[in-house]
This record gives C-alpha cells, structure tokens and sequence, in this order.
C-alpha cells in the first residue's frame, strides 16, 4: 500500500466497531462505529489537529463508508479542536498556491460528502477552532462548545481568503454584518457570543464537549432515521425557497412520514403509551 493511502476495515469486537487505517492518515483522524452512530475523531493533538493532506484521506476514509450510519459525532483529541490549515505546509511547498488548492479540494470534497450524508452531524469543541476549523463546526448540525472555545476566521491575518465553506456558512449562521466584522478583523468569538448569534447549539462545562456531543450524537441515531433526515433535509433546503415552496415541500414531507412506517409506528405508540421501535428501512432523505 502506498504511503497516505488508508484501508477501512471494520473490526468485530462486541457492539463497538474500530476502523482500521494504515499509513500517515491513520495518525491523523480516528473513527468507531457503535450501532447506528458514526464516531470520529481528529487524533493528532500535537500538530493542533491542522488540517494537511494526511488528514483529508484520514477524513475521506472516515466517511468513506456511512451504510445503516443514522448519525455523525465529530470530536477532537487535546487542548484545541482545530487549528486550521497546516501553515508550515504551506510555507515548505514549492507551489505554494498548487499545494493549498489540491489542500482545498480535497478538504471540500469530504465537507460536501458531511452535507450530502443525509444524516445529522453533531460536533464537539474544545479550545481554539480557526480557520478551516471553523469551517468543521460549521457543518454541524448541532455544535456543542466548551465555556472557554474560541472561534476565530483567521484567513486575512496570514494574507489568505476563506475556504472550508466558511465565507458561505458563517454568514448564514450568524448574519452579514456579524460575519464581515469576524472575517475581516479576525476577533475571536467566544462560546457565549456563539450561542447567542445562533452558531452554538449548546455550551457545557470545560473538558465535556465530546461527552456531550456523544450523548446527543446517540440519542439523535437511536431515533427515527428518516423522520431526522427529512428534518434535515428540509431545514437545509429552506435556505434557498421561497416560504410558499417551502410549505409544499413540508406537505409532502409530513405526509409521507405519516403514511409511511415511521408515522404509523410512531402514532400507534403514542397512542399505546409505549416506546416506538424505530427501523432503518426507508432510505434517508437527502
């Protein structure tokens, strides 16, 4: 196997399943499979989790495979969740600019497969997240940050523009005028501001983040899978409707649910004062 190439394979050992990765990747991003959630981990604390080429295959493999996945945690290892992009790769490449496109695609390339999964992610942050770190917690669906997190675009402070979807998402998730101000200044947000602006989802305690992004994580893929990712799907979708399309496109996502399984089994246990038993038969909504 060439260096940088990574093999999945999953591992049966009880209820939990490990994948397995060889060469440089594998010391960069770790993942566990427990039932129907998706766990992975960025596993390379002394570099700050930055993000290189060797973490983009170790990414691509983790999300190489997302069969009967209802939900994604994404966590990190050490002090900080992400420090951004590898800026002495940058600095040793000898196409300074060919090194950080190929960096960019192929970080875009596995943002995309996270958006396109049709499951919900759900990301836990501890210490700094910058630059396309930041674009990391964007993609959750549910972010929970630590009290002392800090959120920093960091692009124009070393000369560079956003990448990692950050100029798209950070305006959406916190408005315009918020959005230009942490862009072009580069001030730090703190876990408060977050989650007033509305790009947190929660807050807890220092040192719980990945606790707390698992507990929700699991109980988000114990629930109905397609009744989620219809949620999701919609909420997404909204972005870009008018609200008369969007009542349609709810019309005939309520009412598929409730004449398909998950509607029915869903009303007769709230009914029989019982708890539902969910299925993963019906193919998640993209």
């Amino acid at each position: 196997m060439q260096p940088g190439c990574v093999k999945v394979a999953f591992l049966q050992s009880g209820r939990a399943e490990e994948v397995a990765m060889t060469g440089p990747a594998a010391n960069r991003v770790r993942t566990s499979r427990d039932g129907a959630l998706l766990h992975v981990v960025l596993a390379a604390p002394g570099h700050g989790n930055t993000i290189d080429l060797d973490f983009t295959v170790g990414l691509a493999a983790a999300l190489a495979d997302l069969a009967d996945v209802r939900c994604i945690a994404l966590t990190s290892e050490g002090s900080n969740f992400c420090l951004g992009g590898d800026i002495g790769g940058f600095a040793a490449a000898r196409d300074p600019g060919g090194h950080v496109d190929e960096l960019a695609r192929d970080l875009h390339e596995n943002l995309l497969r996270l958006d396109t999964a049709g499951v919900p992610v759900v990301v836990g942050v501890q210490g700094w997240a910058a630059g396309a770190g930041l674009g990391l917690v964007l993609a959750a669906d549910i972010a929970v940050l630590e009290r002392s997190a800090r959120l920093r675009t960091a692009y124009t402070a070393i000369g560079l523009s956003p990448d990692g979807g950050v100029s798209w998402r950070l305006p959406r998730a916190v408005g315009t005028a918020r959005a230009m101000d942490l862009l072009l200044t580069n001030r730090p947000m703190g876990a408060e501001e977050a989650l007033v602006a509305g790009l947190a989802s929660r807050i807890v305690d220092d040192g719980t983040a990945a606790k707390a992004a698992l507990e929700i994580a699991g109980e988000i893929a114990a629930g109905p899978p397609a009744a989620l990712a219809a949620t999701r799907a919609l909420v997404r979708a909204g972005r870009t409707r008018s609200f008369g399309q969007h009542l349609d496109a709810e019309r005939v996502a309520i009412s598929a649910q409730a004449g398909g399984p998950e509607g029915r089994e869903g009303v007769a246990a709230f009914l029989a004062r019982r708890v539902p038993q969910w299925t993963a038969d019906d193919p998640p909504a993209t």
